[in-house]
């Protein structure tokens, strides 16, 4: 009897080493909440359920749930329409009235990731030039009908001024940012009403308050006329007025200084198409867009609020039964840290679209692991290398991944979810233990 409960005590000491080292063996996992979801889907079978039904903050894998739904509503081929037209009438080469931009909430005009498709106020200049045109009494009028527009109050106060940090606006041009040179003052391109302040500190860092024209610049030399950074807008559709204003200029075409009252008259000038729904998507999931996010999630209620862009998309899932009870979302590309998604929810979602005619496409936008965006240091050394095709997210004490393990074909096999909140030890070891975790799981 003494030896059986030694051997007793021996197994109940050895579970509670293996339960303290947890599924991860990550320093402090104990006290770090997990959830990991790993299922075959040819064979139905659960691999392993961790914690699955833990609701956790997703960060950018919210991504992975905002192009599932826009790709499952609108397909990969439609685009944003932005039209141009002049109001009011024409008397030999002067316009008696204003040139008006319908704005569609298009978030990547004039952007960086589609040079391709630049040149928007180029275009309207060889419009008005191909008419003849070479005065316009009125201004430029951008219309914008987009509701809740501009950075979400649940965002942080310190991410709003940052690149990742725009906010999607009615009108949204460059990424919605400028190059500041705070020793300077210089502002490129010029971006009316920013009111910059610079204020020596012990490092570098930017500030602005959701909808505040002030900025704050924190550096370590505010006499450093090198160091130039992108900082978001209060306003984009000022920055691009000004800069179309700029090229009348150089066209000679004079402009007026104020806008003239709005007639029944208008004439079309020329209309702006975007790159397709599926190339956005496909871009803002490799990089992590969280404008091109916001966007997209924007399209499945345009004439609405972003509440009903996100009630459209959890009774999307709902219809197919998939549990959105227990979930909060508050935006499409998972800044917000108050969203609440748990790896059971993800994971069926996943699963849906795999089993989906839109699987191969849906497959497609997800970063490959050791090749793309920001997968293209995960497992860059192992035999999984591009055969894990993942969406990652990260904000503080926050790591996850959601996707799929894919075929010689590029056929997804497994659905994986691996979702780490609230850590202490280095970000690096986390990522190290999924690279593991995957390795051990699927290379036995």
């Amino acid at each position: 009897m003494k030896y059986i409960n030694i051997f007793l005590l021996f197994l109940i000491l050895a579970a509670g080493s293996a339960s303290a080292q947890g599924i991860l063996g990550i320093d402090g996992e104990e006290s770090t909440s997990v959830g990991i979801y790993i299922k075959d889907l040819s064979t139905g079978k659960v691999i392993i359920d961790h914690n699955g039904q833990m609701a956790l903050t997703p960060a950018s894998v919210m991504k992975a749930l905002t192009t599932a739904t826009v790709l499952s509503v609108s397909g990969t081929k439609a685009r944003f329409s932005t039209p141009v037209m002049l109001n009011g009438s024409r008397d030999g080469k002067t316009w008696h009235g204003n040139i008006v931009v319908k704005s569609s909430a298009d978030p990547t005009l004039e952007s960086e990731n589609f040079k391709s498709r630049r040149g928007f106020c180029d275009s309207i200049v060889a419009h008005l030039r191909s008419m003849g045109i070479d005065r316009i009494d009125g201004d430029i009028v951008v219309e914008q009908t987009l509701l809740d527009a501009g950075p979400i109050l649940q965002w942080e106060i310190e991410d709003v001024a940052w690149p990742y940090g725009a906010g999607l606006f009615g009108f949204n041009w460059r990424d919605n940012t400028v190059a500041i040179t705070p020793a300077t003052g210089e502002v490129v391109p010029e971006a009316p009403g920013l009111e910059i302040c610079v204020e020596k500190a012990k490092g570098n860092d930017l500030v602005r308050g959701i909808n505040s024209n002030r900025l704050t610049v924190y550096t370590r030399d505010p006499s450093d006329r090198k160091w130039t950074v992108n900082t978001t807008v209060p306003d984009p559709g000022a920055v691009f007025r000004a800069q179309l204003r700029r090229a009348l200029s150089r066209a000679e075409i004079a402009l007026g200084d104020e806008a003239l009252a709005a007639t029944s008259e208008n004439t079309p000038l020329y209309t702006h198409k975007s790159a397709d729904y599926g190339d956005i998507m496909r871009s803002l999931m490799v990089r992590s867009d969280n404008l091109f996010a916001e966007g997209m999630l924007r399209t499945l209620a345009p004439s609405s609020g972003r509440k009903a862009a996100i009630n459209r998309e959890r009774e999307l899932w709902a219809t197919r039964g998939v549990n959105t009870r227990y979930t909060i979302i508050n935006d499409g590309s998972g800044l917000t840290r108050a969203n609440r998604l748990s790896a059971h929810f993800l994971g069926d979602v996943l699963e849906w679209m795999a089993k989906s005619e839109m699987s191969k496409t849906y497959t497609s936008f997800f970063p490959r692991a050791g090749k793309d965006g920001t997968m293209r240091g995960f497992l860059a050394k192992s035999p999984l290398k591009g055969q894990i095709a993942l969406k990652t997210g990260s904000v503080s004490s926050v790591q996850c991944y959601a996707g799929y393990k894919l075929n010689a074909k590029g056929e997804p096999t497994h659905v994986v979810v691996m979702m780490i909140n609230g850590f202490f030890c280095p970000r690096k070891e986390v990522r190290e233990a999924c690279e593991n975790l995957l390795t051990k799981t699927f290379l036995k």
